[in-house]
């Protein structure tokens, strides 16, 4: 259990609530799923559109943009990025006539006239310089065919029709996969090879929701022609045209439309998903889906997916793509929110966006629980949608951004945000690295970020009740809470009369409490008095059962096994239970782990009933970590008998410590009043120590002895003094002892002397570093850029062996916040004894420089130009001249340069601030040449401290510590 020392409570002293629901947020500790610990907006905050859509300008029914640049307004004002587009290729299939058919090959599109009209549409938009600027926020766009004139149904479009053909020789799909690779590579820049253009797109969606038009839409002329095997067989022909002529975006599908595994007994998981991933899974990148809650239709009913459905349905794919392909396949969620059958048709209303308001954010926050899963998830919102509107009728589309003034009364006046638009207001600052969060509710959705000195922190209601929330902010420096944004969005009315609410409040100080509305959302933007300081980071993993889809029958156990789990030595875990039941049917089975009873919730996630045929969604259940083995046997039993268990998953939160390596021990003796324990099935070769303890129950181990080896046949044994009467042992397996070659250097007399360095003993260095102090405390310095001082000793080294640098020292000068980046520092290992500087991107060195970030107090490590992973920039107070500095350097040979790799650190131990421990994989050739024969030689040096006015003059080496680890 983490300890805290200082804490923040937060909170709008609102009435007592019974049913009040806790949040607490951990300021110092991370969370990582799949090394994913960022808020990623260009995957989470899109529009369903691109920059070059015309829709953006003004004109449309000669109506002008009430903002002027629209573009500015909203991409960059809230900071969004582009989604995906569906139009462009269309068109080109469908309207451009300049695209003609090959004539020796029927059904093929003529490569020729795909080469000329792709330099026609880059060389337009190289004149289009006004979205040039927004490139940026394009390159992870989403290109999608549709389904008219891509499906080889014969229809013709220009006086010719895709391909049906569907042979050995040209498969189903061959077609529409050359046309779509020959769009790729000729109608956008192609990734730089064709020179201009507009960017490449990342992703690339087969064809949108084909099983729409072919097996679900019955009014469709293409309903029934072509079987669900058929639409696969086609995603396996068009992604092999693709890759024929471009494989730089990822290729996937199906896009389907209403993934709904369970109707039929889960007879549509077997038609649909199933049969699509055992026949095209193998030929895709990604799985496309589109996601929609129905929160009102047929006259009021409501079919809910945000919450425990979504959770299940995500499950059943993950569960089947890891078991039949040996891989979970990420998501692309291009469209997503709520379909408003009721209120379709109608005109705009505030309680039509409502409804998509509300499920967006349910389920955004559902994406970002598991954000490396996720390549991108665009909101079913589009700009103003003139390709939908009723010619008949002048009725326009649905969810649109922007919609004219005096709508619904009237299609006039000018073209205005609609009330889309305030879920990106509500998300707009939201970013920086993920923090632990958790709610003891499971209707109560959070999610919570950290950025220099801001707290992010997002709740979401899934449920139609509001709920008062108790907030917690636990932090280790006692950190203050100076000031709290909130944005409260919620409907402001009754029934479907009112308007939708974004209220921002700005509170001094702290809050205890927020409310949040029926199906509402809080965003809450924290100000600190100081950059939040993460010390550590939870990883997540997530393990599947052996089996699944298993029938529930009255007091039967069904037993699920999940094997290979690495729980790690703590944390929190829970066991995640689809199941699909008719409503009325027991929601709470006993479970048992590993034969012990755990906790079953009674409340399940977000709505537990609606007017869905039955319930099919997920319990979360929490577990106990200390229950967890390598391999666990979950067991389920239901009271009553109907529906299925569709899959069990652990989902392992660890706290990034690794268990220790305990050594059996096999025979013990008594010699008068010492212990002997020996064993003879250690890691052989190695080395352990001696831990004693003498209460077990909340004691602490100590360490007796240490730097024991063992032999080559894995036996080794200690003598030890028992001190007390009652006494506990332990054998911990541990690294190698350091060896020095000598030690530590602390430059004084007599092996030094004040003056030059270079020469004295070990040394060879540039003419700025001298000895000073020699007689007393002893040092070397320097007030100059670019001098390095070298340890004149080889260091050779066998694969396995470490070479370790250790550097105390500290900048002379005055402290002022730099105008522009300064490099001030290097060390690490070189391939030359003389006493000359490298460069801070020089690529023989295997080197870390320390860079000071400019007009900000934060300070970081880097490996030539790069960051250095698994090191953190330290923020919050400058680097200070007389800070006390601890570098310390780690190489380790691996058996060839690519093997070979080498760890950093950086303390001030004035501030007790640290970066963390980070890893450079690899060294250069050269290097690995000289440490694998002559040698290399380690080494320091000064960059430019006093860059960009600084105000650091030199640098102050006070002891230098090297030492080789066999």
């Amino acid at each position: 259990m983490k300890m805290y020392i200082g804490t923040i409570s937060v909170g709008l002293l609102l009435p007592f609530c019974a049913a009040g629901v806790s949040v607490e947020v951990d300021l110092n500790t991370g969370r990582a799923a799949g090394g994913v610990s960022t808020f990623e907006r260009e995957k989470f905050i899109t529009i369903h559109s691109s920059h070059t859509e015309s829709d953006w300008d003004g004109g449309q029914q000669g109506a002008a943009n009430a903002v002027p640049d629209l573009l500015d307004d909203f991409m960059n004002g809230r900071d969004v990025y582009f989604g995906r587009e569906t139009g462009g290729i269309s068109w080109q299939r469908r309207g451009n006539a300049y695209i003609d058919e090959d004539a020796a090959n029927p059904g093929w599109v003529d490569a020729s006239t795909m080469v000329s009209e792709g330099t026609k549409s880059r060389n337009s938009y190289d004149g289009e310089t006004s979205r040039h600027a927004y490139e940026s926020r394009a390159t992870g766009d989403v290109l999608c065919a549709q389904y008219s004139g891509f499906w080889p149904n014969g229809a013709e479009y220009n006086g010719w029709a895709i391909s049906t053909n569907d042979s050995p020789t040209e498969p189903l799909g061959s077609a529409t996969g050359d046309f779509m690779g020959l769009y790729l590579d000729n109608f956008y820049d192609n990734f730089g090879e064709n020179g201009n253009g507009r960017p490449s797109p990342a992703f690339v969606e087969i064809i949108n929701e084909p099983d729409w038009h072919i097996l679900d839409w019955s009014s469709d002329p293409d309903y029934g022609s072509a079987t669900a095997d058929d639409i696969w067989r086609f995603h396996n022909g068009v992604a092999d045209g693709i890759r024929a002529h471009n494989t730089n975006s990822l290729i996937g599908g199906f896009v389907t439309t209403f993934p709904d595994h369970d109707e039929d007994n889960f007879q549509e998981w077997d038609d649909e998903w199933k049969s699509f991933i055992d026949i095209a899974g193998e030929k895709m990148d990604f799985w496309s889906l589109h996601l929609y809650d129905f929160p009102s239709i047929g006259g009021g009913l409501q079919k809910y997916r945000k919450g425990a459905n979504m959770e299940a349905m995500f499950d059943m794919i993950d569960y089947y793509s890891e078991k039949q392909l040996g891989v979970r396949r990420p998501y692309m969620i291009s469209e997503y929110g709520a379909q408003t059958h009721d209120y379709n048709n109608q005109g705009w209303n505030a309680y039509r966006d409502w409804l998509r308001l509300k499920s967006c954010n349910a389920m955004m926050l559902a994406f970002m629980d598991r954000p490396h899963m996720m390549l991108k998830t665009i909101p079913f919102t589009v700009v103003k949608a003139e390709w939908g509107r009723n010619s008949s009728t002048g009725e326009p589309y649905g969810p649109r951004l922007l919609r004219q003034e005096n709508e619904p009364e009237s299609y006039t006046g000018d073209w205005i945000y609609t009330d889309l638009v305030k879920f990106y207001d509500q998300w707009a600052n939201v970013k920086g690295a993920r923090l632990d969060v958790t709610s003891d509710d499971p209707d109560i959705q959070v999610d919570a970020y950290a950025d220099d000195d801001k707290v992010y922190l997002i709740i979401n209601n899934l449920v139609d009740e509001i709920s008062d929330v108790e907030l917690s902010l636990f932090d280790a420096y006692s950190n203050t809470v100076q000031s709290v944004l909130e944005k409260n969005l919620y409907w402001d009315g009754v029934g479907d009369v009112g308007s939708v609410a974004l209220v921002e409040t700005n509170h001094v100080g702290d809050i205890a409490q927020v409310q949040v509305g029926r199906e509402g959302c809080v965003i809450l933007e924290y100000t600190l008095a100081s950059p939040i300081q993460i010390e550590q980071t939870l990883s997540e993993s997530k393990y599947y059962a052996d089996t699944y889809l298993k029938a529930i029958d009255a007091g039967l156990t069904n037993s699920f096994r999940i094997n290979g789990v690495v729980p790690g030595l703590s944390g929190r875990a829970e066991l995640r239970i689809g199941f699909a039941r008719a409503y009325g049917l027991s929601q709470q089975p006993t479970v048992k782990v590993n034969g012990v009873s755990v906790a079953v919730p009674a409340d399940l996630m977000g709505f537990e009933e609606d007017d869905r045929s039955q319930y099919f969604g997920m319990l979360h259940v929490p577990v106990d970590h200390a229950q967890l083995q390598e391999n666990n046997l979950v067991e389920v039993v239901f009271p009553d008998r109907g529906g299925h268990i569709s899959t069990v998953a652990l989902r392992v939160i660890d706290d990034g410590q690794t268990p220790p390596s305990y050594i059996d021990i096999d025979y013990y003796e008594m010699l008068g009043t010492d212990i002997v324990l020996g064993f003879s099935n250690g890691p052989a070769g190695s080395w352990f120590s001696l831990l004693s303890n003498t209460n077990l129950v909340d004691g602490s181990w100590v360490t007796n002895q240490a730097g024991l080896s063992i032999d080559s046949g894995g036996a080794g044994s200690v003598t030890n003094p028992v001190a007390y009467p009652q006494e506990f042992f332990r054998l911990l397996e541990t690294d190698a002892p350091e060896v020095p070659i000598p030690g530590r250097i602390e430059f004084t007399a007599p092996d030094y002397t004040d003056g030059t360095l270079d020469g004295q003993q070990l040394w060879n260095a540039d003419s700025g570093w001298s000895v000073v102090d020699a007689a007393g405390s002893g040092r070397i310095e320097t007030t100059a850029g670019g001098q390095a001082a070298v340890l004149d000793e080889s260091v050779q080294l066998a694969a396995g062996e470490s070479y370790s640098l250790r550097i105390s020292f500290e900048f002379t000068g005055s402290d002022s916040t730099p105008t522009n980046f300064v490099y001030t520092f290097l060390g690490g290992l070189k391939e030359s004894r003389a006493g000359e500087s490298v460069g801070a991107g020089n690529a023989i060195a295997a080197d870390a420089n320390i860079q000071i970030i400019k007009d900000e107090n934060t300070y970081r490590l880097l490996s030539n130009y790069s960051t250095v992973s698994g090191a953190s920039n330290i923020t919050g107070a400058p680097l200070n001249a007389g800070d006390l500095l601890q570098f310390d350097y780690v190489l380790t040979m691996g058996a060839d340069a690519a093997g070979t790799a080498y760890t950093v650190r950086l303390q001030n131990l004035t501030d007790g601030t640290d970066t963390g421990t980070g890893t450079v994989s690899g060294v250069d050739a050269a290097l690995f040449s000289a440490l694998n024969g002559g040698g290399a030689y380690g080494f320091f040096q000064t960059i430019n401290p006093g860059a960009n006015n600084s105000g650091l003059n030199g640098v102050r080496v006070h002891s230098v510590m090297r030492t080789i680890t066999p």
